[in-house]
């Protein structure tokens, strides 16, 4: 007899969710049974509207809405602590709430308050979101169990980086800065707590391109509109094409549910072969 399917029974928790990655993840995170979320974003227009896609996906399925700036501690602990009153504790999370760095200059040209806000958001804001979401899980019992018939766990954190955390351009210093501390802190915590029956990795997206009108993955939306970068950057990938936010968001998924049981402190990079291809 074939083994049941996999099914995702835990809370999943996703910042940045009304829109692009967040968005897809959170679809994503019910196509595979996840039916309790926790929506967090600066957008709650949008959360309402993704509310109601999910419901439409598996009318099973409960969201807590959550209006969180992931650069502002009391938001944060205030988002954690509304998935718990929700739903009683959190099991997977996933810290994609980010921004890019505008304009896009380089490191001479740059404005303090430029680099700042990309710091306070997209590498503060995801130590923050890891900080409350560890506090959390060390608070529950372990109660994930992989199919495997491995030892259950606690928890899993996904934290979104990009390739830019691992290759360069001289456009991008604050935002490359940003990501590439991202994989700083999950790599420390991912040896912190694997004792502890919680596993942390993060995923490096490539050129991702959003289904909202012309507009692409942050770090380069601007830089093209402007001819920095050209419109033909996606080229940089052997499979020719941008990557979807949907192609994202089922590695991001893998990496959070007890299929992904022994995988820890992984940096995965999801963009089409870009970086193996221009060495």
């Amino acid at each position: 007899m074939a083994p049941a399917p996999h099914r995702m029974t835990g809370v999943a928790l996703i910042t940045g969710a009304a829109s692009g990655i967040g968005r897809a993840t959170a679809h994503t995170f019910v196509k595979e049974g996840c039916t309790r979320l926790v929506v967090a974003d600066i957008n709650l227009d949008g959360l309402k509207a993704l509310a109601e896609e999910l419901k439409s996906l598996d009318d099973s399925v409960q969201t807590c809405l959550v209006g969180c700036d992931v650069s502002i501690e009391a938001d944060v602990e205030r988002m954690v602590d509304s998935g718990v009153e929700a739903f009683g504790a959190i099991h997977y999370a996933v810290n994609n709430a980010g921004v890019s760095g505008k304009p896009r200059l380089r490191t001479h040209e740059l404005e303090v308050e430029s680099y700042d806000r990309v710091q306070n958001i997209d590498l503060r804001g995801v130590w923050l979101c890891e900080r409350a979401e560890l506090r959390q899980f060390l608070k529950q019992e372990f109660t994930l169990k992989p199919r495997s018939g491995t030892p259950a766990q606690r928890g899993a954190i996904v934290n979104i980086s990009s390739i830019f955390g691992r290759v360069s351009h001289p456009l991008v210093g604050g935002y490359a800065a940003a990501k590439a501390g991202v994989l700083g802190i999950s790599r420390t915590d991912a040896v912190g707590y694997g004792k502890d029956g919680i596993r942390v990795n993060s995923v490096c997206p490539g050129y991702i391109k959003t289904p909202r009108e012309i507009s692409f993955r942050p770090v380069v939306e601007l830089a093209i509109r402007n001819g920095t970068y050209p419109a033909d950057v996606y080229k940089a990938s052997p499979m020719d094409r941008w990557g979807s936010p949907e192609e994202l968001a089922e590695a991001v998924v893998f990496l959070a549910s007890e299929k992904a049981s022994w995988i820890n402190g992984e940096e995965l990079i999801v963009d089409g072969g870009s970086i193996v291809s221009s060495g």
